[in-house]
């Protein structure tokens, strides 16, 4: 197996294991652009929708609330504003795209493996080069969120998970903590990571979008890797995929830093 780095902000990234029963909950890369307001006109995604559709053939629009900071010379107004994502599943509806006025994203709960991600967000990239070209990108960014569930996992937390990353979660103190989440934001060799992770009780979750809450108590690890190298550039899918791959390499060089031989092994599979 090769050594994890010392340093998993900056140094090698380890070469990828396949892990058969990895605990993982979400993957996602997403690659952010300058505002296009027409998305949001199902006509206007219709290019986008056809040339996708035979490998995500559902659709649904999902309407998305957020708040607006305006500043003038007298006053800070704060404007409610809704926008429509688009969402397209393929036919297990087991991958999903998301497509906003502002970024598209491709996010699975069954993960194969970061080529076959890659190849998938390359041809939905292209999709959107050819029918909507947004005019300049702003980041691009990939994102992992691992899940140990369960009290038979949690008792082993001390030979699954790096001391660095159990805080108070000791032997003789973690059956008495409730909650214990921690969040860590750091440059990198690519731009930037945050990594949250923690002790979650049942029905909680740091994030529901990407982690749904479970019934028992879980241990999470979810790491985003971004990087705005590509800012000001053309959208090009596979200058874009290549940068994709960079983050993720670097989101998987802080899991593998985060974890010990025992996990690897455990999850491995047969």
């Amino acid at each position: 197996m090769s050594q994890r780095s010392d340093d998993p902000l900056f140094g090698e990234v380890p070469a990828s294991v396949p892990l058969a029963d990895a605990p993982l909950v979400r993957v996602l890369a997403q690659v952010r652009f300058s505002k296009v307001s027409k998305i949001s006109n199902e006509s206007y995604i219709a290019d986008f929708q056809e040339a996708l559709r035979s490998q995500y053939p559902h659709v649904q629009a999902d309407t998305v609330q957020s708040v607006e900071l305006r500043v003038s010379d007298k006053e800070i107004q704060h404007q409610a504003i809704e926008t429509t994502v688009w969402r397209f599943f393929d036919p297990e509806r087991v991958m999903r795209i998301s497509l906003a006025t502002d970024f598209v994203a491709l996010e699975t709960a069954k993960y194969v493996s970061r080529e076959d991600f890659l190849e998938r967000m390359r041809v939905i990239l292209g999709a959107l080069a050819s029918s909507i070209s947004p005019p300049l990108v702003e980041r691009v960014g990939f994102r992992y969120v691992d899940r140990l569930v369960g009290q038979d996992f949690l008792s082993e937390l001390s030979v699954l998970i790096r001391s660095d990353l159990l805080n108070v979660l000791q032997p003789n103190l973690a059956e008495h903590i409730e909650i214990s989440m921690s969040e860590v934001v750091g440059k990198t060799a690519e731009g930037k990571l945050i990594a949250r992770y923690g002790l979650a009780p049942k029905g909680f979750s740091h994030d529901p979008e990407v982690a749904p809450p479970v019934d028992e108590a879980s241990w999470v690890l979810d790491v985003d890797s971004f990087s705005t190298g590509c800012a000001s550039t053309q959208l090009e899918p596979d200058f874009l995929c290549a940068e994709l791959d960079k983050v993720a390499a670097r989101s998987y060089a802080f899991f593998r830093w985060s974890i010990t031989e025992e996990f690897m092994n455990r999850f491995k599979g047969k």
